[in-house]
């Protein structure tokens, strides 16, 4: 049965959980001649390839280049991004062979995904060019080669920001003869990644100009809102915008499937259930297919639901990829899907990025990811060769789910989000601004992005990290700062989970880190790995290490924390009829206290533990509405603070549409159990250290999460309130509080009530 034959036996079995069926027609490509340019070597190779033309964006960027621009390329996944920055860099490499190249991108694994292309096109021009990854796996004798003599370089930001820069005179040459800079992957480096990205690259154009080099910028990235804007956030420069694909497109199916969730109550379906009954009929029919999951543990248990709905010589080609996997691990998942022997993948975000993972016909996406781009990325997997393809969301139980099922074109009509950073967060600035200090010294009157730099170096002084010697300020310290930042967490700790289940044997089969290890590997705690479950015997804190064992479970543990929070600071407060508004920095105070132990097979509460780990502190973004009684309706207290939570659990649902974020970024909750903010405001806080602007944008654009909330809440076909719209009652969120009897009315007469006194404003 081939992939079509496959969507209409669907439809006849699945069609009452079918909310939707979108068929997009295949694409003709648009093609360009090969420049003149480009010269008779490089055409020749190209032709020696079957490359003969080129596609209309590849050859805009061709162009863009040759003028001296600094250029980003948006285009959809397997359009041929890779030739947009390579052809112009091959160009400008035979015309001067001195020149060199920085190629970054977010992972290591996809930096080693390209090199072998990149070293391809030097065979193919029979050149000597030293072509290489320069991270944390390379072998130290090529290091040094790469150091001396690296003309093409491939790397990820992390090395850059502790391994290059902080070293840049045995760089010397590099820097000096520097012309490009590509950053692929472009969407990735949002929040606090793209805010320590933005400063890294402040400090690579410092070095830059300290060495005479002028080198260009290009950018690569997914489908977003405001390409152009967030490289020019991470560049500090203007960028041109390559938006419009030449590139063929095969006919593209979007399923949009709704498991039947609830019967009479009780879960009747999961979507991982779902999922795993969809998706093995796929690979029973030989379509290489890959699942998205939206968490580790999710990963480990549809891995197994597959698996046991498939006879035992295919269940063996469905394979687990996620964080936590040791590096050699990912890549034998990377090769054999390449390869044929893995006829399914089932992956968290990890494989959304462009790594080579041969040609799958179908990806199946449990849940709305979180961002339009990732989802972008994820539908992109499938169809690489121009052939028919299917990409399946399925839906959860929540508003924001139920909301695209409502509502399939939104997903279309959508140019994705706009993708915020924020580089002068006060705590990210600092710490880069210590690591610029160690590479250069700064001068008074210099800036360090947009501030001058003397606005803080009299407190690195104080640090006795900085020396001012009159209008000179050097950096003084032992201790070399870029080892001590971290890029892509608050924390610099990652907890080793270590493998003790053979007496007298020790291996370490994963990783995890800081802000996680308490909802993962607490004491006794299942931590899944690989589709095998290890009972977590001790976590031990001060180490940052977790002891497990290999046991047989039919159930995963789920933790839970509670979040207390206060006001740091108030930096700003509105009134409007109905609410009052306040923008400010908040302290966090998260402990995880307990976890529940959960079937796996059915989902039921099999009992429950206490958790005992120290609690953590961070200090965010925070915004709050306070609602004015005459927005509320007349009922006991205690049914307000029942009212608002469920209130707050709507809008926390359907925030990532506003906000533009993933849900994970954002936390909304009812004020009551926080005196300081008013039994009747709701909360905003960044899920990020210092925060990144999500809270105070869903506050300023109140009226249209409360517009989107009201729409929600009047499409959804329950009659008292579900998981689909305001949630149902929950001893963990809403504790001891008397529930309304038409809590969903309620909660329309509020927006009603906030929504009429916004607009009479």
């Amino acid at each position: 049965m081939n992939l079509e034959q496959y969507i209409d036996q669907l439809k006849r079995s699945e069609g009452d959980n079918i909310r939707s069926i979108i068929e997009i027609p295949e694409k003709a490509p648009r093609y360009a001649e090969l420049p003149p340019a480009l010269g008779p070597e490089l055409t020749a190779a190209l032709k020696g390839r079957g490359i003969d033309r080129l596609y209309s964006h590849q050859k805009e960027a061709f162009e863009l280049y040759q003028a001296g621009k600094d250029f980003v390329v948006t285009t959809p996944t397997a359009s041929g991004k890779t030739l947009c920055y390579l052809l112009p860099i091959l160009q400008a490499k035979l015309r001067n062979p001195n020149g060199k190249h920085l190629f970054m991108f977010p992972t290591k694994a996809l930096a080693q995904d390209q090199l072998a292309s990149y070293r391809s096109y030097a065979d193919a021009l029979q050149k000597v060019w030293n072509v290489n990854t320069f991270d944390g796996d390379t072998p130290e004798e090529e290091r040094r080669q790469v150091k001396k003599a690296g003309d093409f370089i491939l790397t990820n930001p992390d090395m850059l920001h502790s391994g290059i820069m902080p070293h840049h005179t045995i760089w010397k040459s590099f820097f000096e003869n520097l012309e490009t800079i590509v950053i692929d992957e472009m969407h990735t480096y949002i929040g606090v990644f793209g805010s320590h990205v933005a400063n890294v690259l402040r400090r690579l154009n410092r070095l830059c100009a300290h060495y005479g080099a002028k080198p260009r910028y290009i950018f690569c990235s997914a489908t977003i809102a405001n390409p152009a804007e967030l490289a020019e956030q991470l560049a500090g420069r203007e960028f041109s915008a390559i938006t419009e694909s030449g590139a063929p497109e095969g006919k593209k199916y979007f399923l949009f499937y709704d498991p039947p969730f609830y019967q009479n109550l009780q879960l009747s379906e999961s979507p991982y259930k779902a999922a795993a009954r969809i998706g093995s009929g796929l690979i029973q029919n030989s379509i290489p297919t890959i699942f998205f999951a939206r968490s580790r543990n999710r990963v480990e248990i549809l891995t197994q639901f597959l698996r046991k709905r498939l006879p035992e010589s295919l269940g063996h080609k469905v394979r687990g990829y996620r964080g936590g996997f040791l590096p050699l691990e990912r890549r034998q998942v990377e090769r054999s899907l390449r390869e044929g022997g893995t006829l399914g993948v089932v992956s968290t975000n990890a494989l959304e990025l462009g790594i080579d993972i041969g040609s799958l016909n179908a990806v199946i996406s449990v849940g709305y990811p979180g961002r339009m781009s990732s989802l972008y990325q994820q539908f992109g997997r499938a169809g690489r060769k121009k052939e028919p393809s299917l990409a399946v969301l399925i839906a959860s139980p929540s508003a924001l789910d139920q909301y695209l099922m409502r509502n399939p074109n939104y997903l279309f009509e959508s140019r994705g989000e706009a993708a915020i950073v924020n580089p002068d967060n006060l705590l990210i600035y600092q710490d880069q601004l210590k690591c610029a200090a160690y590479e250069l010294r700064f001068n008074r009157g210099d800036k360090f992005g947009n501030f001058p730099v003397e606005t803080f170096m009299e407190h690195l002084a104080e640090e006795r990290v900085i020396l001012e010697r009159g209008d000179d300020y050097f950096w003084t310290s032992d201790t070399y700062p870029a080892a001590n930042v971290s890029l892509r967490s608050a924390a610099t700790d990652n907890f080793v989970i270590v493998d003790k289940t053979h007496t007298g044997s020790e291996k370490v089969i994963g990783e995890i880190d800081y802000f996680s290890a308490p909802l993962f590997i607490h004491d006794e705690a299942i931590y899944m790995h690989g589709a095998r479950h290890f009972y977590v015997e001790k976590l031990i804190w001060e180490e940052r290490r977790a002891e497990v064992k290999e046991v047989k479970s039919d159930y995963y543990t789920d933790a839970h924390e509670k979040v207390h929070k206060s006001i740091l600071h108030l930096e700003e407060k509105r009134e409007e009829k109905g609410a009052i508004l306040h923008w400010g920095e908040v302290t966090l105070r998260r402990q995880a206290y307990l976890y529940k132990k959960i079937k796996i097979e059915t989902s039921e509460n099999l009992g429950w533990g206490q958790i005992h780990t120290p609690e953590i502190e961070m200090h965010t973004q925070g915004a709050w509405i306070d609602l004015k009684s005459e927005t509320l309706p007349a009922l006991p207290e205690s049914q307000i603070s029942a009212l608002l939570t469920r209130f707050a659990y709507l809008l926390r649902q359907l925030s990532p549409l506003v906000a533009l974020c993933d849900r994970r970024d954002i936390s909304v909750a009812s004020g009551y159990r926080d005196e300081q903010f008013g039994a009747h405001a709701i909360v905003f806080h960044d899920n990020y250290p210092g925060g990144v602007g999500l809270a105070h944008k869903l506050v300023r654009d109140h009226e249209a999460l409360f517009t989107l909330a009201a729409t929600t809440v009047a499409g959804c076909s329950c009659e008292a309130g579900c998981p689909s719209c305001v949630g149902v009652w929950d001893v963990k969120t809403d504790g001891d509080a008397e529930l309304p009897e038409n809590l969903k009315a309620l909660v329309v007469s509020l927006l009603q009530n906030l929504l009429e006194a916004r607009r009479a404003a």
